[in-house]
């Protein structure tokens, strides 16, 4: 077992294991090579060979010490024949679901067969992976895929979404419980395809109103993690859901995640002394510091590697690292990381 997944199981690491949020992307000249070779995001994500190759291209030029399959959270959707495409210099595009009525629960049955190439990425990147190496799975949350099907792509203020959540509380119910079982049959394929660890990604978590958290973002997470171990499947699963402020006890307390994300508008302080004593967190670095890798970025990695000290703690970013990162910038957080225990 390596550091990463002894981590996750409770340990603390002399030197806690690290890897980073969207760390194969195009920040990567390497990655925007092989981009460049296939005409649709879609397809890139569904071609095996190739998303093995971009999820192993940071392990073999940074070191980390977990590999996250390549692959996006809107491959349920895409499941779900929500025309999911991608826009040059837009983002994420889908046709908007403006009636639960138009989402067809039968296509529950193909989901598996549709991402089955995921699942043929993981088998290959974890043949090729070394054995120190971890695999990460993943899956967006309900809430956050859900947004993206209502409002037909990102939003600032989820306008749509909340509007159905207050005045169509059925038809709401009745998408969230379709995208949650797609996310189970989603994740359940990756671990059984050799995922070592799964995480779940509530992106937009922060623009729930806190009168639905429990509904909307912790029930959901915990009726999917419920149906996993049920299942049979017990790879540790580390939950993200990010801007959700003091929620993130409740969502501790009720989930049953086995690690924590926390975003970089955390207070570490005050999760650290909050939180269970034996919870591992992951986290939680600003990538925008990554960009200037200034003094300050410095000083707020040993911050955080200080307060985290006597827990089980996975070093990352507070989000996703940005198409601008400086690549040496990357080596020195690592470098940095690593040296100072």
């Amino acid at each position: 077992m390596n550091s990463f997944l002894k981590t996750l199981a409770g340990q603390k690491m002399p030197i806690p294991p690290i890897w980073m949020m969207r760390q194969a992307g195009r920040y990567l000249k390497e990655y925007r090579d092989v981009r460049e070779s296939t005409s649709d995001f879609i397809s890139f994500c569904l071609d095996p060979e190739k998303a093995s190759n971009v999820t192993i291209q940071p392990i073999t030029r940074f070191g980390f010490d977990a590999a996250i399959i390549f692959s996006d959270i809107l491959m349920v959707p895409w499941a779900l024949e929500r025309n999911v495409r991608f826009k040059p210099n837009h983002g994420p595009m889908l046709d908007p679901l403006d009636d639960a009525a138009l989402l067809d629960e039968a296509l529950l049955d193909d989901v598996a067969q549709k991402l089955a190439p995921v699942a043929d990425a993981i088998g290959r990147t974890r043949s090729l992976l070394r054995e120190d190496t971890a695999l990460i799975g993943f899956a967006g949350a309900p809430w956050t895929v859900l947004t993206y099907m209502l409002e037909g792509g990102s939003s600032k203020d989820f306008n749509i979404s909340r509007q159905m959540l207050w005045n169509d509380p059925a038809g709401f119910d009745k998408i969230m419980q379709i995208v949650t079982q797609a996310t189970i049959e989603f994740l359940s394929l990756q671990a059984q395809a050799g995922a070592d660890a799964l995480m779940l990604f509530d992106s937009w978590a922060s623009a729930v109103p806190s009168w639905h958290r429990d509904a909307i973002v912790n029930k959901p997470a915990a009726r999917i993690i419920a149906a996993l171990r049920a299942r049979g499947i017990t790879q540790p699963v580390i939950g993200f859901p990010k801007g959700i402020g003091e929620g993130i006890l409740a969502y501790a307390d009720q989930v049953g995640v086995n690690a924590l994300g926390l975003d970089h508008g955390m207070d570490i302080r005050w999760a650290h002394k909050h939180l269970p004593a034996n919870l591992p967190v992951q986290g939680n670095l600003d990538p925008i510091s990554l960009i200037s890798g200034s003094d300050a970025m410095v000083a707020n990695i040993d911050e955080i590697l200080g307060v985290f000290a006597d827990r089980p703690h996975i070093f990352n970013l507070g989000h996703g690292i940005t198409p601008a990162t400086p690549i040496a910038n990357v080596t020195k957080m690592i470098s940095h990381v690593r040296q100072t225990h």
